[in-house]
């Protein structure tokens, strides 16, 4: 009987430290999802504009019959580089002036110093005549105070030159034949925007050969992409709330992977084989897309900065897709500007289609750099 009471005992505080724990943990999460709504509203923003250029490029892939995933990286790539060079340049102004402005700061300030310590060496020197004109030996006090101005100039002057040595090792390399100043090396740019244009490339690729809920919904493979990216190149560590979160996407693309491959999506047009290419060219993209974010927020933290990002981002985003274009995309973009398709895909409402998606492409990409700042 004893036993039995201990047993129910022990059971009942198990419950209670059970139930103490999440409670916690959930006043915890909806303290930290107040505290940071702006963050998790973009996010959500990010999301809708994401749903909404992957249903624009469905549309055009599934009723136009045009898949052209390069083109429209091409176009947002375009805008993102305009929108990022006038932004750089406007930023590198601004920088030049708040520098020139410190720097005459700095001078009166030092000027000010210096004519303080020479009124300072002008009295001693008057302290030094007595009445009859006659000189007298200076004093103990008089030496220990000019030995002290004489040190606050030093060390005035060592700061100085210790903040200008600091301000000239962050390395700057001229590009554009010295139109823009940036603070990496360029091919570390190239190399990032060349995995975003792929995870793009083969996302949008996908949605010729399978559903938009499965494209969709494997984005979120990026999610623990992301986390054993950043634990590799970064080090970073993981609570249990986030290797939880991690699993939960894992099990949710397994589930979603299995059900596209029995469940009829209304993909006709795409064979069995075509339809599992697909399902791999979703998944390789979002982990693609986890890879790109990594290294975005490794070169935004420790080198230059958003603006410099979407910048050099969006000019070689541009030179690959038009690389790929020619390489692979030609005909769809034939087909994509030809005037005589018919209903219900004419020439209007592919144009209007093809302009919300590169919009739309654009507004996502610079969502996802807010992240970064």
């Amino acid at each position: 009987m004893v036993v039995a009471v201990r047993s129910s005992g022990d059971s009942a505080s198990l419950v209670q430290s059970i139930a103490h724990t999440v409670a916690s943990t959930l006043a915890d999460g909806l303290a930290h999802t107040i505290a940071h709504w702006r963050v998790i509203l973009l996010g959500q923003g990010v999301s809708l504009i994401l749903a909404a250029a992957g249903a624009t490029n469905e549309m055009l892939s599934m009723e136009c019959k045009v898949s052209a995933p390069s083109t429209y990286n091409m176009f947002g790539y375009c805008i993102i580089c305009i929108v990022g060079g006038l932004a750089l340049k406007r930023e590198e102004k601004l920088n030049k002036r708040r520098a020139d402005i410190d720097i005459t700061e700095e001078q009166e300030r030092f000027q000010r110093i210096n004519e303080n310590s020479q009124d300072n060496n002008h009295e001693d020197d008057d302290d030094e005549l007595t009445m009859d004109g006659s000189e007298t030996r200076p004093s103990r006090f008089s030496f220990r105070r000019s030995q002290r101005s004489h040190q606050s100039n030093n060390r005035l002057r060592d700061s100085n030159n210790r903040s200008s040595d600091s301000k000239n090792k962050i390395r700057t390399y001229p590009f554009l034949f010295g139109l823009f100043t940036i603070h990496a090396k360029w091919y570390y740019y190239a190399f990032v925007a060349f995995i975003e244009a792929q995870a793009y490339y083969l996302i949008f690729l996908a949605f010729r050969y399978t559903s938009f809920t499965f494209v969709y919904v494997s984005d979120a493979l990026a999610i623990p992409s992301a986390m054993i990216f950043t634990k590799l190149l970064m080090k970073r560590s993981y609570l249990w709330l986030h290797l939880l979160g991690g699993a939960i996407c894992m099990a949710g693309i397994v589930v979603n992977t299995a059900s596209d491959m029995t469940v009829e999506n209304g993909l006709s047009h795409a064979t069995s084989a075509e339809h599992i290419r697909g399902d791999l060219y979703a998944i390789v993209g979002a982990i693609l897309l986890g890879l790109d974010d990594v290294m975005s927020e490794i070169l935004v933290t420790d080198y230059g900065g958003v603006t410099e990002m979407l910048f050099m981002k969006g000019f070689f985003g541009t030179l690959i897709s038009i690389a790929q274009m020619t390489l692979f995309e030609l005909d769809n973009v034939m087909l994509l500007f030809e005037e005589n398709l018919g209903a219900p895909c004419d020439i209007n409402r592919r144009m209007t289609l093809f302009f919300v998606h590169v919009m739309f492409r654009a507004m996502d990409v610079w969502g996802e750099m807010q992240f970064l700042l």
